[in-house]
């Protein structure tokens, strides 16, 4: 997927009815947190994305498949700089990297507000190193995810009925927060 296309995406979503709120739900928590989307990919355009697999210890989604990331600290000038730190601090991943800009903000099933940050990624021979919190780091096919069968889904948590978005991967589902957010990406591409 060309570079351009990608940038146009977040410029198109941020032009949405709602640009600073993807989700209907209602943050419980004051605290802010975000998310690396990170495209891999070289000058020609975005190949892959990365997702993780959260260890099942995690404090945080145990076990599920999800966009690095995590709240904001006091260290942290903004929300880019939160995901850049959560990046590096899951994955060891700090060099290569050019912000492409933010998707409107999601709430997790643990009422906390997210913004995605969208990140480009050149490095030559991506090395991913799992830090503890996590199971695993997946770089899944963009073009594969764009055609994949993404089924509709109702969810229920916490008193709320929400349409989502879920699909079925060798690793594990992928589903909640991580799919609202990838599949409506995917579907202004």
């Amino acid at each position: 997927m060309a570079w351009n296309a990608i940038e146009d995406s977040l410029r198109r979503a941020n032009r949405l009815a709602s640009p600073h709120k993807l989700s209907p739900w209602v943050p419980e928590s004051p605290r802010r947190a975000a998310v690396a989307v990170v495209l891999w990919g070289d000058a020609e355009g975005a190949r892959r994305i990365l997702l993780v697999r959260r260890g099942d210890s995690a404090p945080q989604h145990a076990g599920e498949l999800a966009f690095p990331g995590g709240m904001v600290e006091a260290c942290d000038r903004d929300l880019p700089c939160t995901a850049l730190r959560e990046l590096d601090e899951e994955l060891g991943i700090t060099t290569d990297l050019w912000e492409l800009g933010c998707f409107p903000d999601g709430v997790a099933k643990a009422r906390t507000r997210f913004t995605p940050v969208f990140f480009r990624w050149e490095s030559p021979e991506p090395r991913l190193e799992p830090g503890p919190e996590l199971h695993s780091a997946l770089l899944l096919p963009l073009q594969s995810l764009k055609t994949a069968p993404w089924r509709s889904e109702r969810l229920e948590h916490q008193g709320l009925t929400l349409a989502g978005h879920r699909l079925e991967l060798s690793q594990g589902p992928l589903w909640g927060a991580t799919a609202f957010v990838l599949k409506a990406w995917l579907d202004l591409l």
